[in-house]
């Protein structure tokens, strides 16, 4: 009995020790479900963890920490597709005025006008995303749903018919190249790195683009030669390697054949469509895994890249769409790990409070920032199948560096105004050192744009320097005080794939490791500027944003320039050594105006408020230039909101834009808008909410938007259904 009894003592503590150490594994999975992101599982593996976003989110601090933690890519849901560009109405600008903006005119194009094209928003949301390491997949070039319909007719007028293919043709050019000229000669476009050239073809309805090239689909040759334009822009800035081109569609699992058909269509002189975007606007009970899995397998052995977007997934609970989600995942990690070549993965809003979907959660997060179940189950099947969380450095990708050549007319010169009043903001943005969060991820790749800097030391707080301002090669490079002299300016030019050179302004000579040497101590001097291994850099992240480390390519990334022995005093030699991360290491970027000796950025405090103040002044001028030339439809029966709107019909349905300014002393809260139903026959809104009361529908806000803060604007919209009275009054409340 004693025997028995010692037994069963000794089996119930077997059992209690195998309970708590199971109770530790638990624990240990939750800590690592807890430290583990979208960005550092998906985005790591991947290439791209992405949402879609509009520059209202951007704009506020707390949501775009948020985007920073999980995401390292965005799309805008409206603001980039052909009617935010072009606008209601046609504006016409000659052709020599537009030349003189950039825009590209073809040599087939016969017309004496051209559309102004508004390009605000994005260049706004460029900057954020450069100087966030964000990247952005560009949505959309060819679309019919939201494209106005004077863009196809006579003389841009909607009242006139529509013209020939040939017009058609030198218009779908100008517009394609000026819009991607815009993009890649503006400092910030380097962040674009796909674009969906053409979207939903196969399901187009009261197209224009049928109008007047035909019902043909799956071979529709106005794709092609979007897409062929788009190629040429890329090659002619030498992005064909860094920047993808995608036929992008919805419903793709039932329509993999003609997807396909198009594709190869496209393709058949050459590839120039890499892949597919499948927009992935999914339900629990349709499809299911299995035929989603079937057609993303079935484009893939066709040869095609695929990035998965818009993804969104209905549900009748969170439960179901944890399990659905879990599911899902399961199986695309999969074919990831066996080799798939999928590129990016984008969930279409940042959360429930945004979706575009009514009455449904299809999102990961609730609010902000705030899981759900189906977040920790797309968790737990990427450690399932593809094993823990990476570390940080492999979460941002490099970015495209565009470098015009010379194939392409009118392009170069796109953008360059913008980028001299950019580059005056930039010196406040990135002197700051930190963003809202105060940190970025560790060790990324991260993009200086070309122009003339100060580099300055973070630990000596001193500038690197040629030795006595010597304009002679073999000069050794050191530290000292800030003087704003000529051997203290650097001009960063990117070369592609992630390095940069770094040119005195003393003359023709460049940063450079003596001797192309790889190992600890070499030095660091200027030489003649020829460019090559031992005269490029790579700059990266550190844990605090503006500023970097600065590593070299003859070292394989593996050594960066260093502060001797951690010295801080004037004159100390600056050299080449194993990468470390400490702050002799660390360098901040100073824009400065150009390669002259005027001391221009080490100012006195006084100097720079007034400076800053003249940017600040310059940027209400420019602003009240950009309204004064707006010439959208405003409901002036309200003083204190002004409510703007615009307008996109294609005849059976519509899309409205509605922008809310709040011109009063303070915060409004808890706004809402009245339209008369016999205006407007709303089907489905973004950003908004609303019901029917009576005679009127009724517009209120999400949770993220019910505040305007004083002196700034919100945009909603919604979708309509059949024709649009010509004029609508909106009535705001407050």
């Amino acid at each position: 009995m004693k025997v028995k009894r010692f037994k069963g003592i000794i089996a119930k503590i077997m059992a209690f020790l195998c309970l708590f150490s199971m109770g530790l594994a638990g624990l240990a999975v939750e800590t690592h479900a807890a430290d583990a992101t979208l960005l550092n599982t998906y985005g790591r593996t991947y290439g791209y963890s992405g949402t879609c976003i509009n520059l209202y989110q951007l704009n506020d601090a707390n949501q775009l920490k948020i985007l920073k933690k999980h995401f390292n890519s965005i799309t805008l849901e409206n603001e980039m597709k052909p009617d935010a560009l072009l606008g209601n109405s046609a504006k016409l600008i000659s052709v020599s005025e537009a030349k003189s903006k950039g825009y590209y005119i073809p040599d087939g194009y016969s017309e004496s006008k051209v559309p102004q094209l508004n390009f605000s928003t994005i260049d706004k949301v460029m900057k954020i995303c450069s100087q966030n390491g964000l990247g952005m997949r560009a949505h959309t070039l060819v679309w019919h749903s939201q494209t106005p319909s004077w863009f196809f007719r006579s003389n841009y007028s909607g009242n006139s018919g529509f013209v020939n293919q040939k017009t058609m043709d030198a218009r779908l050019e100008m517009y394609v190249k000026t819009v991607m000229n815009h993009v890649y000669s503006n400092q910030y476009g380097g962040c674009v790195y796909a674009w969906d050239v053409a979207n939903e073809v196969i399901h187009a309805k009261n197209s224009g683009w049928e109008s007047v090239y035909g019902n043909n689909r799956t071979n529709a040759s106005y794709v092609k030669k979007a897409f062929k334009y788009a190629y040429e822009t890329l090659e002619y800035y030498k992005l064909t390697n860094s920047v993808k081109l995608f036929y992008n569609d919805y419903n793709t699992y039932q329509e993999v054949q003609n997807i396909t058909t198009l594709v190869n269509y496209i393709n058949k002189d050459k590839k120039i469509c890499a892949g597919v975007g499948m927009q992935t606007h999914l339900g629990v009970n349709n499809p299911n895994v299995n035929t989603y899995i079937k057609a993303l397998k079935s484009f893939l052995n066709s040869g095609f890249e695929v990035q998965i977007t818009e993804l969104d997934i209905k549900n009748s609970s969170d439960s179901s769409m944890a399990s659905y989600a879990y599911d899902l995942f399961t199986e695309i990690n999969k074919i990831k790990k066996n080799g798939g070549k999928i590129t990016g993965i984008t969930w279409w809003g940042l959360s429930d409070q945004t979706t575009w979907i009514k009455d449904s959660k299809p999102l990961l997060f609730s609010s902000p920032g705030q899981p759900k179940q189906a977040y920790n189950k797309v968790i737990q099947a990427y450690t399932k199948v593809i094993g823990e969380p990476g570390s940080a450095q492999s979460q941002t990708q490099p970015q495209p560096q565009p470098q015009p050549g010379n194939g392409q007319n009118n392009g170069q010169n796109n953008g360059q105004s913008d980028k001299k009043d950019d580059k005056k903001d930039d010196k406040k943005d990135n002197n700051s050192g930190q963003s809202s969060s105060g940190k970025t991820n560790n060790n990324a790749t991260a993009n200086i744009p070309d122009g003339w800097y100060y580099l300055k030391n973070t630990l000596s707080q001193k500038y690197l320097s040629v030795k006595n301002d010597t304009a002679k090669k073999v000069t050794n490079v050191q530290i000292e005080k800030g003087t704003g002299s000529k051997g203290q300016k650097w001009y960063v030019q990117n070369k592609g794939n992630g390095y940069i050179t770094l040119k005195s302004a003393l003359g023709d000579f460049m940063l450079d490791v003596a001797s192309g040497e790889d190992k600890d101590g070499a030095n660091i001097q200027i030489y003649d500027a020829y460019g090559h291994d031992a005269q490029q850099f790579t700059v990266k992240t550190t844990k605090t944003d503006g500023v970097y480390t600065i590593v070299t390519k003859t070292s394989n990334g593996k050594r960066a320039l260093d502060v001797y022995n951690h010295e801080t005093s004037a004159g100390t030699n600056v050299c080449q050594w194993t990468f470390s991360g400490k702050p002799n290491q660390e360098w901040i970027f100073e824009p400065t105006q150009n390669g002259s000796s005027k001391n221009d950025s080490h100012k006195s405090d006084s100097s720079k408020k007034d400076t800053d103040k003249k940017d600040t002044d310059k940027k209400d001028t420019d602003k009240k230039d950009t309204d004064k030339k707006d010439t959208e439809k405003k409901d002036s029966s309200k003083k204190t909101v002004d409510v703007s709107y615009s307008v996109n019909s294609w005849g059976s349905g519509y899309t409205v834009s509605i922008k809310l300014k709040n011109n009063t002393n303070k915060t409004v809260k808890d706004w809402s808008l009245k339209v008369k139903k016999s205006k407007v026959n709303i089907g489905d809104g973004w950003n908004m909410k609303f019901k029917t009361s009576g005679d009127y529908y009724v517009i209120t806000p999400v949770d993220w938007n019910k505040s305007i803060e004083k002196g700034k604007s919100i945009e909603i919209g919604f979708i309509g259904n059949g024709k649009i009275d010509n004029s609508v009054k909106f009535e705001v409340t407050y």
